[in-house]
């Protein structure tokens, strides 16, 4: 970037006199200028020197530098003398103030490390705490999805009508507690359950329904001895446990519990949604009928009991579900001897009795910091609890702090440092006579500390106005040299603003992971700055977002050239740790004076034009228009209508039917979402849906869309199905699961008349949890269909990463079934490939006689199109329901 001007230094000699001034034309320098920030005045001013030697400028003047330097040397002379007197005393001055600075500097670097090990320290508790939190949290979600199964809240009191699929859904979630959380034991306990009390049905005294894996082997045997006609013919071990087993102390605590619950939630009224209330114990012995001892030798067979009410469809108190944590499960949670997990409403302490005899030795004192330790806090655990409050209470003793490596460094420093100085003064007061090498030393030393000063100061002045992972300038810097560079335009010059925002790099980031995502932001500012040249500077101000300001020559034209050569550098394939990435980059461009007269302005306005780019498809550049601000405007108030737009309840569901591709019998129907706007009318989920995917409103609007399509297909005459669409934002949810099970469980809908349709784009991530989450949803018995198949890069490897239960053809094939012979082979391939695989497949978009009849020619099993209706208000379809509509091709 050209600056035209003449700078001035002026030049001094070793002891700070000026001796002269040096005037220069700043023409092969201009860069230096530009980035002047960056820049250290040391550096500076040996270039400026090398210049002036190469004859650019005018010579320094120094009419009287010979004088000078005699005049100096004589006085050096003169003051020999005095400096042999005094440099015994100075000696030794020099010393104990050195010694004094090193102990400050020590005590302050003690302190720091001390700091440091403090927050490394308080991380890994808070880590420490999520993960106990996570795997309590794991043990409530699954005994709280036992309560809502039907089968359990109709659970007779010995078990006997307990049907083949509740007994599969109750074993697949007792094996996810006891394969994944570690859970001894699970019960049923109905309200009148008493442990005093004599059971004529088992001949014993009364138990709770046993153990869920023992109710579903015994489940048969204890529907004969429910028919007195049969009693005779049962196993004798059918309906009892080995004596061993029968746990009278747990039970007694049971019912301890269950009183409780009769007490304080008698109904689920004072529940609200899915908030059910879980409530512990203190820690006892399993499979035991005696207290629980502290002997410390009882861990792999000592736990505590989390129970969880059940409630009947009336909502009232049914009973409750227990399962036992086992406190060995609890300690492989635990890194370590310095972490109890407490609940002193329960008087519960986890293996206070394996704590370090450096820590405190009270075990009742961990419901607060120990102010003792240099670490020690309280973190509570969130369990919905309303009895009493979890914490994990860790402690480090101080011994842990002086054997970490940074304070020993730090006394090691220390010591060394003291020991140098100790060196250094006795030398120098051994040779304090030889002035000559003394005042070299002295000046060696001087110039040594001026360094690393120097250094220091460019290193904390580069940190503070630097991006740490790229090393480009930072947002701060770049206003600053935005600032300078407007400030120094002259005559026609232009400035040029490129924001500039990277396409597809936060999938990197979710299937790669950070680090590697942190190496391609590397990578992605080396080409900017290659592309940039000297004539630009290129900064990054968000997490893959970067700003190229670039001084214009030759007009707009020179922008737009630099952005297509960005543009282009950055579609080019990246290699990272093996991994071969390929981005896209999007540019918005605003240049001075024409689109503002200052960085805000310039800034704000190239990322209005850098969003329209986006918009218009990603991978292009756009410069800023007048009117992008108004339609940025009118997106911010959309996105805030939004926000409020599910508490408001503007939005409304609209059906439409699918029908059997060959008796044209109406099957089910699609629920698509309209926003009722007040201001905008009836809104298509084209217009909002990619907007509430952004902010995270999906989370809320599709789990409404989930419970209002169940309620309304729960009215439909059976065996109408209702199809939902899943976003794949909604994957992101860990209970996403939980969520279609709660709103079948509220609507009374059977499972089977549930189908969920989600985008290859849910799979695209190839992510475990998604995979996972997608058998978790087939688990409850509803259908998965790929929707529009055909549009992406993989589908067929999707059917073989999960078995859906359908397939819907895009309407794109459909469409042109009538004019192309392809098309009409694509659908067939796709029909004949769902029949193979077992699989139904719909056609999309049959809005013609002739495509219909070709649909159903060519194989498919299932119809949805104009043809067969348009979505409609669900007050519009019992109609259909009472003159269903049939047709012929």
């Amino acid at each position: 970037m050209s600056f035209q001007h003449t700078a001035e230094i002026e030049v001094a000699d070793t002891d700070g006199c000026p001796v002269g001034t040096l005037s220069i034309s700043t023409r092969k320098i201009d860069q230096f200028r530009f980035l002047a920030q960056q820049v250290r005045a040391r550096e500076t001013a040996s270039i400026l020197r090398r210049l002036a030697k190469e004859g650019e400028g005018k010579r320094l003047e120094v009419p009287k530098l010979r004088n000078a330097m005699h005049s100096r040397f004589m006085l050096g002379l003169w003051m020999k003398a005095f400096r042999r007197a005094i440099g015994f005393a100075l000696i030794l001055f020099t010393g104990a103030a050195t010694f004094g600075a090193l102990h400050i500097d020590a005590q302050r670097n003690y302190a720091l490390a001390r700091q440091r090990y403090f927050e490394n320290s308080q991380a890994t508790a808070r880590a420490t705490a999520k993960t106990v939190e996570d795997s309590l949290g794991a043990i409530y979600e699954n005994v709280r999805t036992l309560t809502y199964l039907p089968s359990v809240r109709n659970l007779d009191r010995h078990g006997t009508n307990l049907g083949d699929e509740g007994r599969a859904t109750i074993q697949q979630i007792y094996n996810n507690l006891a394969n994944s959380v570690s859970i001894s034991e699970v019960y049923f306990l109905p309200l009148d359950f008493d442990p005093d009390r004599f059971d004529p049905v088992t001949g014993k005294l009364e138990e709770p329904i046993l153990q869920f894996d023992q109710l579903i082997v015994n489940a048969k045997a204890r529907g004969a001895a429910a028919d007195q006609n049969k009693l005779q013919e049962l196993d004798a071990h059918s309906l009892t446990r080995p004596p061993e087993e029968i746990e009278t102390y747990e039970y007694h605590e049971l019912a301890k519990q269950l009183a409780w619950l009769k007490a304080n939630y008698p109904n689920s009224s004072s529940i609200d949604g899915l908030n059910v209330p879980v409530i512990g114990t203190k820690e006892l012995i399993t499979c035991d009928n005696t207290d629980f001892i502290h002997s410390g030798n009882d861990g792999d067979r000592s736990g505590f009991i989390l129970s969880v009410p059940v409630f009947s469809a009336d909502g009232s108190l049914r009973g409750s579900v227990s399962a036992i944590m086992l406190t060995s499960a609890l300690r492989k949670l635990l890194p370590g001897s310095e972490y109890v997990i407490v609940n002193s409403g329960y008087g519960f302490e986890s293996d206070q009795h394996q704590l370090p005899a450096s820590l405190a030795a009270d075990t009742h004192s961990f419901t607060a910091p120990d102010p003792n330790l240099i670490y020690s806090q309280v973190i509570p655990l969130s369990l919905n609890d309303p009895r009493s409050s979890w914490h994990l209470w860790a402690g480090f003793p101080n011994s842990r702090f002086e054997s970490n490596v940074d304070a020993k460094s730090v006394r090691q420093f220390e010591l060394s440092g003291y020991a140098a100085i100790v060196v250094v003064t006795l030398l120098a007061m051994a040779c304090w006579y030889a002035i000559a090498r003394s005042m070299s030393l002295q000046a060696n030393a001087a110039e040594t500390l001026e360094r690393r000063v120097d250094e220091r100061t460019a290193e904390i002045q580069h940190l503070a106005t630097h991006d740490i992972l790229t090393g480009l300038p930072n947002r701060g810097l770049l206003a600053d040299t935005m600032d300078e560079a407007l400030r120094s335009l002259r005559g026609s010059e232009k400035l040029a603003v490129h924001c500039v925002d990277l396409d597809r790099f936060k999938p990197v980031n979710d299937t790669l992971g950070h680090p590697i995502g942190d190496e391609l932001l590397g990578a992605v500012a080396k080409r900017l700055k290659q592309q940039a040249g000297e004539t630009a500077m290129v900064a990054r101000v968000g997490g893959d977002e970067f700003i190229i300001i670039q001084l214009l020559f030759d007009g707009d034209a020179q922008a737009g050239a630099l952005a297509s050569r960005v543009i282009h550098a950055l579609s080019g394939e990246f290699v990272i740790q093996g991994h071969k990435i390929n981005i896209g980059a999007s540019i918005g461009i605003a240049a001075f004076p024409d689109d503002g007269d200052s960085s805000e302005i310039l800034i704000r306005n190239a990322d209005l034009a850098l969003y329209k780019a986006k918009m218009e498809g990603r991978g292009t550049c756009r410069s800023f228009e007048p009117g992008m601000d108004a339609r940025l405007q009118e997106r911010r108030l959309l996105e805030a209508e939004l926000a409020l737009a599910v508490a408001n309840d503007q939005f409304v569901l609209h059906y439409q039917p699918l029908h059997d591709a060959k008796t044209s019998k109406l099957t089910g129907f699609e629920a698509l979402v309209r926003w009722n706007h007040p201001r905008l009318g009836l809104l298509p989920p084209s217009e909002f849906i990619y907007l509430s995917e952004e902010t995270g409103v999906i989370d809320t609007l599709g789990e409404w869309i989930m419970r209002q399509a169940c309620v309304d297909a729960a009215q439909w005459p059976q065996p109408v199905k209702v199809a939902v669409n899943l976003s794949p934002a909604q994957f992101k949810q860990q209970g996403l699961a939980l969520q279609v099970a709660a709103a079948l469980a509220a609507s009374n809908l059977l499972p089977a008349r549930l189908e969920l349709e989600i985008t290859e784009s849910v799979l695209l991530a190839h992510n475990e949890h998604t995979i996972q989450t997608l058998y978790s949803l087939r688990d409850l018995g509803v259908g998965i269909a790929m929707d529009d198949f055909g549009t992406g890069y993989s589908s067929l490897s999707y059917l073989r990463s999960f078995p859906f239960n359908r397939i819907k053809i895009d309407r794109s094939f459909v469409s042109l079934m009538c004019e192309s012979s392809e098309s009409r082979a694509i659908v067939k391939a796709v029909a004949d490939l769902g029949s193979t695989l077992g699989m139904t497949t719909t056609a999309e978009g049959v809005e013609t006689e002739d495509q219909y009849r070709l649909v159903k020619e060519n194989g498919c099993t299932d119809v949805q199109g104009w043809l067969f209706g348009r979505p409609m208000p669900a007050s519009d379809l019992p109609a259909l329901f009472e003159a269903p509509r049939t047709l012929t091709a």
